[in-house]
């Protein structure tokens, strides 16, 4: 025998409209804010620990991070640059309780006046998050960068143009 499903109520659907537009909120203003140098601001879009793996781009291994170290790490890589451009779209979003998963494309522009070279550096690829609900909204618990391609000059980051 198969349980019969209710249909949705009208407050249920709003609520899962405002999950969805609140997970996209959150991943998208990290990006906005790495790019406005809001190390604050960035710092506060985590919660106390991080999943963070960037193995795709940098080798090494996925760790568990406190959101200060993120931010550090970020902060001396790409304060150096002149500018950068962090694009997120296509969001795909699941919302089960408190926890949320997105998975979104990305792309990066990094640049930097260079003697030699392009001074640009381009990266595409994905993210997937994971989000938890708390008291001050969502925070981003997780997330993992899958690069697709990366076009440019990568030593822009290194220094060494």
């Amino acid at each position: 025998m198969t349980a019969i499903q209710e249909a949705p109520t009208i407050e249920s659907r709003a609520r899962r409209v405002e999950d969805r537009l609140d997970v996209i909120d959150a991943t998208s203003r990290l990006c906005v804010l790495i790019d406005a140098r809001d190390w604050d601001g960035v710092e506060r879009l985590f919660a106390e620990q991080v999943d963070l793996d960037y193995t795709a781009l940098n080798g090494g291994e996925a760790q568990t991070v406190r959101p200060a170290d993120i931010v550090a790490g970020w902060r001396a890589a790409l304060e150096p640059l002149a500018t950068t451009q962090h694009l997120l779209g296509n969001h795909l979003i699941e919302v089960l309780g408190d926890e949320a998963t997105c998975v979104a494309n990305v792309q990066g522009t990094h640049s930097s006046p260079c003697r030699t070279g392009s001074p640009l550096w381009v990266v595409g690829g994905r993210y997937d998050f994971r989000l938890r609900r708390g008291p001050s909204g969502w925070r981003i618990t997780a997330m993992k960068l899958s690069v697709q391609w990366a076009s440019g000059n990568r030593n822009i980051m290194l220094g060494k143009s």
